[in-house]
């Protein structure tokens, strides 16, 4: 293999933009791997952990953008460098004309329009800094970035708590204001469910389900997976809440989330009875006492449908599952995940050993690299992989659709999906596929034609992932 490396001086780029570059280039013919970061020590530490960078390239500056190939030969390599520059260029040059230049911080930004909300994705080096110039400047900040420490997170939701304004974040995925998506959120109607959420594809979950079961969302206000960590307290849960126990236009309230801090769940409890609107509230994994006024449900499927009821809407029924069917060799479920959520209630349905679930979403795997929800192929490796391991047969999958996910993810998982079941066949196993789509068919990607493409692969597509982990549990041997 081929490894080159190229430095861009003085060139930043939305980190979006970098991962979805990196993803098209990976895409080219003999190209195996490509990373697209700016040059901060934390990113070029990245580089160096995955051996993507050489001893003797220059030290650059922060602000320099750094690129790196490998690929089957040098002339592969140069042309996967050259598609990288094109795939930048283009991105600025299809822009709105401008009839003044950009502004080149948060605070001139913010000087030059109506704009209430500042999006920082960013390295986390420059996020914390980029997050105070916005709160200076009277803007809540969605924080999209990771690397941002958890003392800074403490400072920045405190110091925003002071200001009367929010801090959505750090590693905030999704958030939908106003009917306005921001992150990797899914196109659904307006409606008077409110909902809180520390997590992203959790968000995008139920936001999805409330559209698809007949309701509509008023505001979904992501957090950061940290905000229910004892430290951080659920400063931002908490304010969350309070906004939309004033907001007329909020009839039911709906909180979201992974495990948490014991403690800050009993007080964000509290605080959502104090809001005196029907509460649904889905912390998985929390066994504490639930108030009263409280619907405690434990997936995100009855999340959805209890707050569209709550809010006085009638439930429209999900289209059913195919019949299962328990014939074949019994085996162990592998849940291959984009999503930490979905992973973890996954996990909390089919059960432990002998199954094994990977949230390809966690900062292990994308340290340095896109989300899997934007490049799903280290997730593909792991699938093909799953095909030859002689004690899985059941694949349970997720698929994420948004505005910033990938463009077509289920004709991108088609050939791992095909070898997988191939080398399984040539083993003399027969590898189910058990896969759940979440989205509308509003997004862009169309939740429709994503599930009809894993349909004609042979999958089993759930209308949940609740749904989807107890076929998976089923076909497996399972209860």
């Amino acid at each position: 293999m081929h490894l080159s490396w190229k430095i861009r001086p003085n060139s930043y780029f939305d980190s979006i933009d970098l991962m979805r570059v990196a993803e098209q280039t990976r895409q080219l013919a003999g190209v195996t791997e490509v990373a697209v970061v700016m040059g901060t020590p934390t990113g070029r530490a990245m580089l160096a952990e995955a051996a993507m960078w050489p001893a003797e390239a220059p030290e650059g500056t922060p602000s320099d953008l750094l690129v790196a190939v490998r690929a089957s030969g040098e002339v592969v390599a140069r042309h996967a460098l050259a598609r990288v520059d094109d795939l930048l260029s283009a991105g600025r040059d299809a822009g709105p004309a401008r009839a003044a230049p950009a502004p080149r911080t948060t605070a001139s930004a913010a000087r030059g329009g109506a704009a209430n909300v500042a999006l920082v994705a960013v390295p986390g080096d420059y996020a914390v800094l980029d997050a105070h110039q916005a709160l200076s400047s009277g803007l809540h900040v969605f924080l999209f970035s990771d690397g941002v420490s958890l003392d800074d997170e403490i400072a920045l939701k405190r110091r925003a708590r002071e200001r009367g304004l929010l801090v959505m974040g750090p590693e905030c995925g999704t958030a939908i204001i106003n009917g306005v998506g921001l992150g990797f959120a899914n196109r659904v109607r307006r409606g008077p469910i409110g909902i809180v959420g520390a997590s992203g594809t959790g968000i995008q979950e139920v936001t999805s389900l409330v559209h698809r079961l007949g309701g509509g969302v008023s505001h979904a206000i992501g957090t950061g997976g940290r905000d229910l960590h004892g430290a951080v307290g659920g400063i931002t849960t908490l304010q969350s809440l309070a906004r939309l126990a004033a907001d007329e236009s909020t009839r039911a309230l709906l909180i979201v989330s992974k495990p948490a801090s014991p403690a800050v769940a009993d007080v964000v409890l509290r605080a959502a009875v104090e809001a005196k609107k029907p509460v649904v509230a889905c912390l998985l994994g929390y066994d504490g006492r639930v108030p009263g006024g409280v619907h405690a449900v434990t997936t995100l499927e009855e999340a959805a449908a209890t707050a569209v009821s709550l809010a006085g809407g009638v439930v429209v029924e999900l289209e059913r599952s195919a019949p299962v069917t328990r014939g074949g060799a019994r085996g162990a479920v592998r849940g291959l995940y984009a999503g930490g959520t979905l992973c973890d209630e996954a996990r909390r349905i089919v059960g432990g050993a002998p199954h094994g679930f990977v949230d390809f979403g966690a900062e292990e795997f994308t340290r340095g690299r896109p989300h899997p929800i934007i490049d799903p192929s280290r997730r593909n490796t792991a699938i093909v992989e799953a095909g030859d391991d002689p004690t899985v047969s059941v694949l349970l999958l997720d698929l994420i659709l948004g505005d910033c996910a990938h463009p077509d993810p289920s004709a991108a998982v088609a050939p791992a999906l095909a070898e997988a079941r191939e080398r399984a066949r040539r083993g003399g196993r027969t590898l189910t596929v058990v896969a759940h789509v979440v989205g509308t068919d509003d997004d862009p990607q169309g939740l429709g034609r994503q599930e009809k493409t894993l349909r004609d692969l042979g999958a089993l597509v759930c209308a949940s992932n609740r749904r989807a982990a107890e076929t998976a549990r089923a076909i497996a041997g399972g209860a």
